[in-house]
């Protein structure tokens, strides 16, 4: 800040670029209207930190489980999200705690190595969940 009491370009980016970090690590699922259904949309897109994926998928089943059993649609986006062995034994217990309430899946961004994990998914959760590539 100068003397003035004005901010420069450089600081006002800085804050700028850190309220855009933390929104982005703040993620929450959000319900979508679609054709007169709730749609539980959960973005994992871009994650690259375990202990956010983690967060996020704590947020996601305590929004989920308070819906009634077999009610809940859900669409998630995992595309460019950081994908490895413990990341994946967090979804199969994340998708099994949230079965009772999910009557459809849908998931997009599978490609890699999630996507050699999906018939073993599918297989453990008892889930039909739809993917999608895009």
């Amino acid at each position: 800040m100068d003397q003035g009491g004005f901010y420069s370009s450089a600081e006002l980016l800085t804050e700028d670029s850190a309220i855009l970090q933390s929104m982005q690590t703040t993620r929450t699922p959000r319900v979508l209207l679609y054709k007169q259904k709730r749609i539980v949309y959960i973005d994992f897109s871009d994650l690259k930190k375990p202990e956010e994926i983690y967060e996020l998928m704590d947020k996601a089943s305590k929004f989920i489980s308070k819906n009634i059993p077999k009610s809940v649609l859900t669409l998630t986006n995992l595309t460019g999200m950081y994908f490895n062995r413990e990341i994946y034994n967090h979804f199969v217990n994340y998708v099994k705690q949230n079965n009772p309430y999910v009557k459809c899946s849908a998931v997009f961004g599978i490609n890699g190595l999630m996507q050699i994990f999906y018939n073993a998914f599918v297989a453990l959760t008892g889930r039909d969940v739809k993917a999608f590539s895009t």
